[in-house]
Formats: structure tokens, C-alpha cells, sequence
């Protein structure tokens, strides 16, 4: 890529395991306009070599220093500030998107690419309603915020929590927090604030819990490029709904889980204004998979689904 080719979109995919999913997500994503980054958990048993993942006109990076994911612990946000970081160091790219690999997406690179030239500058990130439960998240210090769910780290972090609510005595509390989407679509230039404000996420999230919805969001909404947040984070909907991304909220399992789609969501799904959707798990439903797959492809190929 070359420095300043602000026409270029960096993907960065955060998989944990999946991983002929996640071929088939890459294969969506491949296309000369666009360069993919990808961190595996280390906890998988994962070879790039052996995997099968290429592309044919995108270039391809799995990122060489992997870490150990833990549900809650801010290791999540030390991986996404490494994919930034990445894909940074390679030049400047016009957006950066952050996917799961449990995502897919539901229109054309075409599509894609044209929505955000039309929008280019604006920064996609979904805010949310900050209530108390949420809160609790960063305002009490977590001593072993990587064993949340581990017994007896959780009992360990839970007793540290409620002895610091006895008192009165806090972390963080001269920070106005935000709530929001993990999953974003930001500039070049806010990429690059993200990385310069390393230290002080650190320091401020370093032993908070849950803090991937917490994070981006605090720090966007307080960074000098604050006024080209595409919706006001002052304002956020009451329904956490996206102009960018689908993620079904009202059906999940419970209220941190999204429901995984079913092939009974495939016109949904192709219907919907929305680019990537998520969540999606073959082992779950793999014929949605195929489909979504098929009818994007075909997109492409200027066809349509039968």
C-alpha cells in the first residue's frame, strides 16, 4: 500500500476459533481496494500455513504476537490496539473496520466502498445508554481483571469490588464515560489517536472489566475529532441499533449475547440497509452461512440468489 492511498480500507478480525468461517469471511472481504489483518487468540491451536486463509487480491496479515483473550479482561483492548497498530505501520488507510470473525457481510465491496466515500470523515462508532450496572464496570478497581471468569479470581475480584463500594472509594472518577459498540469503522486520523492515547487507556482500563464497549467510546467522545462522530454521543438511540451494522439484540440469549442468525433470517438479512451482520456460527447453522455467502458473491458477479 502506498503512503496516502486514503481510497484503501484496512478490515481487522478479531477470531477466536471457527476458522473455515473465517476463510469464508476473508474470501467476502478480498478485493484489491481492501488489505485484511487478522489476530488469532493464542489459546488456538492456529497455523496461517495450514489454515487455508489466502487472498487473492487483498494482502493478508496475521498478526505474529498473540494474545491470550479473556472474556472481561481488557486483553481485548490490547488486541485491537495491536490491529491498529498494524495496520497503521503499513501507510494510511481511508477507514479501518473492526469485524469478528463471526461476522459477515451482507453487501457488495461496491457497496461498501461507495457508502463511506459519499461519508468519508465521519466516524462510525455506536453509542449506547450508560446505566449504573455498566459503569460498575470501570469504577472499581479489578485486581485480576483477566480471571473474571475463573472462581476464584471472580470471588477474589468481587470481594476487592464490594470492600471499595463499602468505602466510598473508587478508580476512575474523574473520567465522563461512554458506552458503545466494540465494532467500529474509524479514519486514519482516529486510528492513530487511539494509538497515541496507548498509556492513558492503560491506565485507566488496565484493571477495569468488560471495558471493550467502554474504551473507544470514552476516549472518541473526548478526542479533539468528537464532532465528526456520525451520531452524537450525548444523544445515543434507546434501541441499539446501527446504521452500518446488523446485530439483533432482542433475540440473544441473554442481554451480552446478540442471536446467532438462522437460515430463516437469510431474507432479513439481504433486505436489510445495514453492511455486516453478525453473529454468525456454523456450528450453530452453516447453511446461513452458505447463503449469505453465495448471495454476496453473486452481488458481486452483478447475479442474484435463486
Amino acid at each position: 500500500m502506498t503512503e496516502g492511498n486514503m481510497e484503501r480500507h484496512a478490515y481487522l478480525i478479531i477470531a477466536h476459533d471457527r476458522f473455515d468461517q473465517l476463510r469464508k469471511l476473508v474470501e467476502l472481504l478480498d478485493d484489491p481496494r481492501n488489505d485484511i489483518f487478522i489476530h488469532v487468540d493464542a489459546k488456538a491451536d492456529f497455523s496461517p500455513e495450514k489454515s487455508g486463509i489466502a487472498c487473492r487480491h487483498s494482502g493478508l496479515t496475521f498478526l505474529k504476537n498473540r494474545v491470550r483473550v479473556h472474556w472481561g479482561g481488557p486483553s481485548i483492548m490490547r488486541v485491537e490496539i495491536n490491529l491498529l497498530k498494524e495496520a497503521t505501520s503499513r501507510g494510511r488507510y481511508g477507514y479501518y473496520h473492526l469485524l469478528s470473525g463471526m461476522d459477515l457481510p451482507i453487501k457488495s465491496q461496491d457497496q461498501v466502498h461507495e457508502f463511506f466515500r459519499e461519508n468519508a470523515g465521519y466516524e462510525f462508532i455506536d453509542f449506547w445508554r450508560m446505566d449504573e450496572d455498566t459503569l460498575s464496570r470501570v469504577r472499581w478497581y479489578t485486581p485480576f481483571p483477566e480471571s473474571e471468569r475463573n472462581f476464584i479470581g471472580h470471588a477474589v475480584n468481587k470481594t476487592c469490588r464490594n470492600i471499595q463500594k463499602a468505602c466510598g472509594s473508587g478508580i476512575n472518577g474523574d473520567v465522563d464515560f461512554k458506552c458503545g459498540s466494540q465494532w467500529f469503522s474509524i479514519t486514519d486520523e482516529m486510528a492513530r489517536y487511539v494509538i497515541s492515547q496507548e498509556e492513558w487507556l492503560w491506565k485507566t482500563f488496565g484493571h477495569t472489566i468488560i471495558c471493550d464497549e467502554i474504551f473507544l467510546a470514552t476516549l472518541a467522545a473526548a478526542s479533539p475529532l468528537r464532532d465528526r462522530l456520525y451520531r452524537n454521543p450525548d444523544n445515543p438511540p434507546e434501541v441499539k441499533a446501527s446504521r452500518i451494522r446488523l446485530i439483533d439484540w432482542t433475540r440473544g440469549e441473554s442481554i451480552r449475547h446478540p442471536w446467532t442468525f438462522r437460515a430463516g433470517d437469510f431474507e432479513m438479512l439481504m433486505n436489510a440497509p445495514q453492511f455486516w451482520a453478525r453473529k454468525f456460527d456454523e456450528k450453530v447453522d452453516s447453511e446461513i452461512i452458505d447463503r449469505v455467502c453465495g448471495a454476496v458473491r453473486n452481488a458481486k458477479d452483478g447475479g442474484t440468489e435463486a
